[in-house]
This record gives structure tokens, C-alpha cells and sequence, in this order.
């Protein structure tokens, strides 16, 4: 599961670099696109590569939620990032937004079932706008899913090394010292 979180950060690290590129040659200094709609079509690229990234993790992201909030309570306190809990808030948050675009699309589809080809790509570009701010999230704070995933794993080896005790020491030969 985590390999596909990992594959939809970098596939959306990529689309945001290309897109930042992008509409920093083709806007002016307040912002403006040089061209609107030629702008507008390359966000909808934009839009498109990102939900197409998420679309493979989008089923299991919920599993891989309820698993980091279950990992975060069984790391040492010492260990946790206080930002993780919001972050993970923020996912959630971000998912059921997801998941609500996707949701009417789909009934979008259904009422209009002979829809023409246009329209059925103009619900996608609205579809994957009304998600980008959800899709954004996750590609900023996902991150943390893996970082409390390393973290747990790595509370968990440490404290299986920590309960096996230490092979005990040879016995030192009078006047003799070691060396640490």
C-alpha cells in the first residue's frame, strides 16, 4: 500500500514541477496567463495527471489513514511529529472531498447516459478541478503516512532489539582495561 502512495507522490511531485514551470513562463509578474485559454487547458492536464496518479491509491487511502492513526499510537511520544495527527486530519478530510467529485461525476454520468463525448470530457475537467484542492493536499501532506509508517516500523525492531538481552560481558583479566 505504501508503494502506491509513494508512486502517486512522485507522479504528482512531477505534474506540480511541470505545471509550476509552466505557468511561471506563461504568466506575467501579477499572475496573469499570457494566453487564457491555452492556460487553462494545461491546468486541466494539470488536474487530469494528478487524479489520474491518485486513482490506483484511492480505494486503499482510507486503510492506509486508519493505519497511521493506529501506528501513531503505538510510537513512543518521544518519537511522534506533533503535525502528523492534523496532517492526517487533513487527509481525511481531503479524501472525503475526493471521494464526494468523484461521487457526482458519477451521477452526472448516470443522468446523462448519451451524453456526447464532450461533454463527457468537459465532467472530467470539472471533476478533476472540483478535486484538485483535495488531490493537492495529498500530495503535500501524504508524506506524512510514510514517515509515521518508518517511524512505527522502526519503534517496533527498536524495541524487539531493546527486550532481547545483551550476551554477557567477558570477564576482564586483572589489570587489564578496554578501550571504548
Amino acid at each position: 500500500m505504501a508503494g502506491r502512495l509513494a508512486a502517486f507522490l512522485r507522479a504528482a511531485d512531477t505534474a506540480l514541477d511541470a505545471w509550476d514551470l509552466y505557468s511561471d513562463e506563461h504568466t506575467d509578474l501579477d499572475g496573469w496567463p499570457y494566453d487564457p485559454e491555452t492556460y487553462d487547458g494545461r491546468k486541466a492536464e494539470r488536474d487530469r495527471a494528478v487524479w489520474t496518479a491518485f486513482s490506483p491509491l484511492r480505494e486503499e487511502a482510507g486503510v492506509l489513514l486508519d493505519t497511521a492513526e493506529a501506528d501513531l499510537d503505538r510510537i513512543p511520544a518521544s518519537s511522534v511529529q506533533q503535525r502528523w495527527a492534523w496532517q492526517l486530519g487533513q487527509l481525511r478530510d481531503a479524501l472525503h472531498r475526493i471521494d464526494a467529485a468523484r461521487t457526482e461525476y458519477q451521477k452526472l454520468l448516470a443522468a446523462h447516459p448519451h451524453a456526447s463525448r464532450e461533454a463527457r470530457h468537459a465532467a472530467v475537467d470539472a471533476r478533476n478541478a472540483e478535486a484538485w484542492n483535495a488531490l493537492y493536499s495529498w500530495s503535500v501532506h501524504g508524506r506524512a503516512v510514510l514517515e509515521i509508517h518508518t517511524t512505527a516500523v522502526r519503534a517496533a525492531s527498536g524495541s524487539r532489539i531493546a527486550a532481547t538481552a545483551p550476551p554477557p560481558a567477558p570477564p576482564a583479566a586483572a589489570g587489564h582495561t578496554t578501550r571504548r
